[in-house]
């Protein structure tokens, strides 16, 4: 069964920075082990679920589990920054992600935005690239207790 793409709930967002948890997780082999920490302490914060809810986040779904994120916010230059894409490891390469973030684009571009941009982190880099994204220019990617970690800002449009 194909997952359904639906608005995030509210109450669901201890489920879903489950889901961003296990989905780094995954991907913490293209980054020193130290920053796992630190990043599932970013997960817990306080403001981690405002900033979510702020991103007009999707999720999809199948049989009740969510499986995939992402989300999108104006900004003030007028692009639309494309935020909280993540899908989750049992749901990886089947095409959710490209959905997630086509999605997310759609909705941006119904509120008026032409341009997006991303902090990509850097495994994803190569996924964002075959969507038409392109690097724009390296940064850093702040966690709890002073610590970054590197990412690909990113552009497309």
């Amino acid at each position: 069964m194909t997952p359904s793409l639906r608005p995030l709930r509210p109450e669901e967002m201890p489920a879903l920075a489950a889901l961003h948890a296990a989905s780094f997780a995954a991907l913490a082999t293209a980054y020193p082990p130290d920053l796992v920490p630190p990043y599932l302490a970013m997960l817990r914060a306080p403001d981690y679920a405002p900033e979510v809810l702020a991103s007009d986040p999707w999720v999809a779904e199948r049989d009740g589990a969510l499986l995939g994120s992402a989300g999108w916010a104006g900004q003030a230059n007028g692009e639309a920054r494309i935020r909280k894409v993540f899908v989750h490891p049992s749901a990886a390469r089947q095409g959710l992600a490209t959905r997630l973030v086509r999605a997310a684009e759609e909705r941006a571009r119904a509120a008026g935005h032409r341009r997006f941009v991303l902090r990509a982190y850097l495994n994803a880099v190569p996924f964002y690239e075959s969507l038409g994204y392109r690097a724009d220019r390296p940064g850093e990617r702040p966690l709890p207790g002073g610590l970054s970690m590197p990412v690909m800002f990113m552009r497309k449009g």
